[in-house]
């Protein structure tokens, strides 16, 4: 269980990652509606956090998601700017 909830929190952050305006790891244009990401990464989070409540109860679920989530919201990022980077970079060889 405790293994579902973690993916599931990394499923959030990249979820609530694809809705911001600034993200860079899908082309712009091809997030049709950032607004139902932004729900579905808050239902994962639920989703996360009660699955961690199942097995630890609810004080270290809530722990556990405010560790798993933003750790992997800021991690995001990064993998954001490598995908950028690659493109650009396979831009520069077909010109």
């Amino acid at each position: 269980m405790q293994v579902l909830a973690v993916l599931l929190g990394q499923a959030a952050a990249a979820c609530l990652y694809l809705a911001a305006p600034n993200q860079v790891l899908m082309p712009s244009g091809t997030v049709a509606q950032p607004r139902v990401l932004g729900w579905l990464g808050l239902v994962l989070v639920i989703l996360s956090t009660w699955l961690w409540s199942i097995t630890d109860g609810w004080p270290v679920a809530i722990a556990a998601t405010l560790a798993t989530v933003p750790c992997a919201l800021s991690a995001w990022p990064f993998v954001g700017i490598y995908v950028e980077r690659r493109r650009q970079a396979a831009r520069r060889q077909r010109a």
